[in-house]
C-alpha cells in the first residue's frame, strides 16, 4: 500500500512499510499484533500528532484500483467536534486506521476478536491492484480545518451546524408549538444531499424521543443541552485555492 505524505502541518501519516510502524502498532494495541490483526496491517496507516493541539476531526482516504480497472475510494472519519475535549488524538498521540474499519475498532478497543465480516472484507482488499492512503482532512480542537477535503466535509459540517442552530432557536421560542414542530420536521421527505434538512430531522428525532419519554420539559432540556459541533475555519494563507 502506498502512503501519501501528509499535507496537514503537525500531522504525520505512517504507512505499514515505515520503520516505526510496527512499534507504533504495538504501542496502540498494548501488545504485539496477533494472527487476528496481522493480516490487516498491510492495509492500515497510523496518524501521529506532533503538534500542540488535539485533533477533533480526522479523515483518512483510501483509494483502491480493483480488477478490470475499476477504481473506488472511501474516507473514514473520526469526529469528536461536538465534544473536542474528548478527542483521543491529543498532542503526541497516535491513531490507527485500517481500510477495513472493523480492524480500526479492534485496535481502538484493544480487542482480540473481530467480526467475521472483517476477514471477508480483507479478501476484497487483497484483490486490489493498488491501494493508496492519504490524510484527506483534519480539524483541531479550536476549529481550524485543513487538508484537501475531497468530499467537502468542511461545507457539510458547517451546513449541518447552521441548520441545528436555526432549529434550536425555533424550538426554544416561548410560543413554539413544540410537538407539532417536531412531528412536522420528522415527517419532511428526505432529499438526497440536503444536509440542512437531514440535520434538522436528526435533531428533531432526538428531541421528540425526549418529548415522548418525559414530556415538554425533557424535550426543552435536551434542546438547551444540545452540543453543536465546533465552528470550523480555514487558514487561507495555507490554502491558496481559497484566496
Amino acid at each position: 500500500m502506498q502512503v501519501q505524505p501528509s499535507s496537514v502541518a503537525d500531522l504525520d501519516l505512517i504507512g505499514p512499510d515505515a520503520a516505526e510502524f510496527k512499534e507504533a502498532v504495538e504501542s496502540l494495541l498494548g501488545r504485539e499484533p496477533d494472527g487476528v490483526l496481522a493480516p490487516a496491517l498491510p492495509y492500515s496507516a497510523i496518524t501521529r500528532n506532533h503538534g500542540s493541539r488535539a485533533v477533533a476531526l480526522l479523515g483518512i482516504r483510501f483509494d483502491m484500483a480493483g480488477p478490470r480497472a475499476r477504481s473506488y475510494s472511501v474516507i473514514h472519519y473520526a469526529d469528536t467536534l461536538r465534544r473536542p475535549e474528548k478527542a483521543s488524538l491529543t498532542p503526541g498521540a497516535m491513531r490507527f486506521v485500517c481500510a477495513e474499519p472493523l480492524y480500526t475498532d479492534l485496535v481502538l478497543r484493544r480487542g482480540r476478536q473481530v467480526d467475521p465480516r472483517g476477514p471477508m472484507n480483507l479478501d476484497n482488499l487483497r484483490k486490489a491492484l493498488q491501494i493508496r492512503a492519504s490524510l484527506d482532512c483534519a480539524a483541531f480542537d479550536d476549529g481550524q480545518f485543513a487538508g484537501p477535503d475531497s468530499l467537502g466535509a468542511f461545507d457539510r459540517l458547517e451546513t449541518e451546524r447552521a441548520a441545528e442552530m436555526v432549529f434550536l432557536e425555533e424550538v426554544l421560542k416561548p410560543d413554539c408549538a413544540l410537538e407539532t414542530l417536531l412531528q412536522r420536521t420528522i415527517g419532511m421527505p428526505a432529499r438526497a444531499g440536503d444536509r440542512a434538512l437531514l440535520a434538522r430531522r436528526a435533531l428533531a428525532k432526538r428531541l421528540y424521543e425526549g418529548f415522548t419519554a418525559g414530556g415538554l420539559g425533557e424535550a426543552i432540556e435536551r434542546a438547551r443541552n444540545h452540543r453543536l459541533r465546533v465552528s470550523l475555519w480555514r487558514d487561507e494563507r495555507l490554502n491558496p485555492a481559497l484566496l
